[in-house]
């Protein structure tokens, strides 16, 4: 009885306690929704807006470029759908494995939008499959006024994002972004038996 108590007792003494910062950390949400995806996959997008007489449609491609055990990198290619691949524009987003929370927002509040109205699940036919979608529907207030915006996201898409939808009544400003075609890195055909 001694030596288990002794045992207790030096594993007590000896367990490494949470550093506040991993206390307050979850994990990013882009993070996650890119980490079981290889090196090179590719979304393409479609964004169309319709804003008072105005009419674009906007190609956007995210290219997931780095991956390690703690961060990776999204490239991100936007240009309008008519241009020429050469008059893109080039993000690069860095995504850290951990997120630390805010003060005040608790693991469960993270990652969901502000002014959530409703939310649901739904299943959609997209690229020839179903997937499981979570969609959120919310309100926020902008300088236009108030904006509706209803967003679709399945942990089956690299980066999560299948749909969005939003609007402004008092500008007639409709943005739509959709999903147009998933390319899953060649690797991922290699680690196939």
């Amino acid at each position: 009885m001694r030596r288990l108590l002794t045992a207790l007792c030096l594993l007590a003494c000896c367990a490494v306690p949470l550093s506040a910062d991993e206390a307050t950390s979850v994990e990013n949400p882009v993070y996650a929704r890119w980490k079981n995806h290889p090196v090179g996959t590719e979304v393409r997008y479609r964004q169309h807006t319709q804003a008072q007489g105005v009419d674009e449609r906007r190609l956007m491609v995210y290219r997931l470029t780095e991956k390690t055990a703690d961060q990776l990198t999204v490239e991100i290619r936007t240009r309008q759908e008519e241009a020429a691949e050469s008059d893109e524009t080039v993000q690069v987003q860095t995504a850290k494995r951990l997120f630390r929370l805010p003060p005040g927002v608790t693991a469960e509040q993270f990652g969901k939008p502000a002014g959530r109205k409703a939310e649901g699940q739904e299943e959609l036919e997209i690229l020839g499959r179903r997937l499981q979608a979570s969609w959120t529907l919310s309100e926020v207030r902008v300088e236009a006024g108030v904006t509706e915006i209803r967003t679709w996201i399945s942990d089956q898409i690299p980066g999560g994002l299948v749909r969005s939808v939003s609007t402004t009544p008092a500008v007639r400003s409709k943005t739509t972004m959709e999903l147009l075609e998933l390319r899953e890195s060649a690797l991922r055909e290699a680690e196939k038996p």
